[in-house]
């Protein structure tokens, strides 16, 4: 991986990371966007930061085997900013877009699966869903945040930090609690993550 890495590092001439680069995996970023430290993209996996205004990823960020994270659909319309932090990882097949926005704290684990769609399409039935424009608010996750398996992220989400989200939920213009844990389609409330007691709290009569 990291052979491979260093030989698309210098045929693009990006040298502000080290970038490990999976088998048949494919890469493009834009130069308005900064990547710090560790990059890693595993197998057969997609990282399309093009038509992106700007962003940063972070030191160790992981996308997982077949996993696509793509900025735009469109050569159209750009992206106006994606923000990554330290420490994020994506399991295998998630498939994660830029839309009209997406920030991400540091942090957050990501499982397999899992979907974040941060743009809407037009429903009006007075044209065709094709010649309909698409908009948006954009989605935010905060730090520490667990997405579990196949959970879905639709536009306009707010995830607090220390969010879990379980399997399957979908957070459609969600805003969560901090450290709240949510389940469902759509996600509701389940209970708070509760601390781990100390030694001394275990043993007190």
């Amino acid at each position: 991986m990291l052979l491979r890495g260093a030989l698309w590092q210098l045929l693009h001439l990006r040298f502000d990371m080290i970038l490990l680069k999976g088998r048949g995996s494919t890469i493009w970023i834009d130069r308005r966007v900064r990547v710090r430290g560790m990059l890693k993209v595993g197998d057969f996996a997609k990282l399309d930061l093009r038509f992106c205004g700007s962003g940063t990823i972070g030191p160790s960020f992981s996308l997982g085997d077949f996993s696509i994270m793509r900025a735009s659909g469109s050569s159209t319309f750009t992206c106006p900013e994606i923000k990554v932090g330290a420490n994020v990882s994506f399991g295998p097949y998630c498939n994660i877009g830029g839309g009209f926005g997406l920030n991400i704290g540091e942090g957050v684990i990501a499982g397999p699966y899992v979907s974040i769609h941060p743009e809407e399409h037009g429903l009006t039935a007075d044209q065709t869903i094709r010649a309909q424009p698409v908009h948006g608010a954009g989605i935010n996750i905060g730090r520490d945040c667990w997405l579990s398996a196949k959970s879905t992220l639709l536009d306009g989400t707010n995830l607090a930090e220390g969010t879990v989200l379980g399997a399957g939920a979908i957070a459609a213009k969600c805003q969560t609690e901090p450290n709240g844990i949510y389940v469902g389609a759509p996600a509701r409330f389940l209970r708070k993550r509760k601390k781990t007691c100390s030694a001394d709290e275990a043993t007190a009569p």
